[in-house]
């Protein structure tokens, strides 16, 4: 089952960077926990011991004499989760 809550927001603006210049940015990502997504998520645990999960962002630049471009980034994959008997040989 997928959730998704379509929702945007911003962050402060970082400022500008000069070319070839990199910069790391937190996002911060409020995750939902409704009674549904719960037991979505325990159903896929006990499926597979893992979590899947798929991340969509759009990043939008203001660009000079364009204006506002959006980036669209999306990825999916798994968290594996450490099996009980991980836990006890500290795996």
């Amino acid at each position: 089952m997928r959730h998704s809550s379509n929702r945007s927001g911003k962050i402060p603006d970082p400022g500008s960077l000069s070319g070839n210049e990199t910069m790391v940015m937190d996002v911060p990502v409020k995750v939902p926990h409704t009674n549904s997504v719960l037991l979505s998520l325990v159903r896929g645990i006990g499926a597979d011991w893992d979590i899947d999960y798929e991340l969509e962002l759009g990043l939008t630049v203001d660009l000079p004499l364009i204006g506002d471009f959006t980036i669209s980034i999306t990825s999916r994959g798994e968290i594996k989760l450490p099996s009980l008997s991980n836990l006890w040989k500290n795996e």
